[in-house]
């Protein structure tokens, strides 16, 4: 007689947790045992949680602080970009400042 899911408020688990034992000694070593029920979440959910709880908490600091979040914003935009930039004119530097006009010429 299988019990209703519900009942009572608790879950009915179909496997109770003294079988697992018994499973380990028949199955052949190679053999996995499988655990119902599964307790771990997707990457996708988990990722999408914590994204969703930083731009919470994002818009609510923005909120609550604007200028200082003004400038934390401006010095993490301005930390990203700083590669590129340094990039940018050490290209400056090697390659001739009137290029564009030298390959129009082409």
């Amino acid at each position: 007689m299988i019990p209703y899911p519900l009942e009572k408020g608790h879950l009915f688990y179909p496997y109770p947790s003294c079988t697992e034992s018994a499973d380990r000694e028949l199955l052949p070593a190679f053999h996995e045992v499988s655990v119902y029920p599964k307790k771990e979440l997707p990457f996708f959910i988990l990722f999408t949680a914590g994204l969703c709880s930083v731009t919470a908490l994002l818009a609510l600091l923005t909120h609550q602080f604007p200028e200082p979040m003004g400038l934390v914003a401006k010095t993490f935009l301005n930390t990203i970009t700083s590669p590129f930039n340094f990039l940018v004119e050490k290209l400056e530097g090697v390659l001739p400042s009137n290029l564009w006009h030298q390959l129009t010429r082409l």
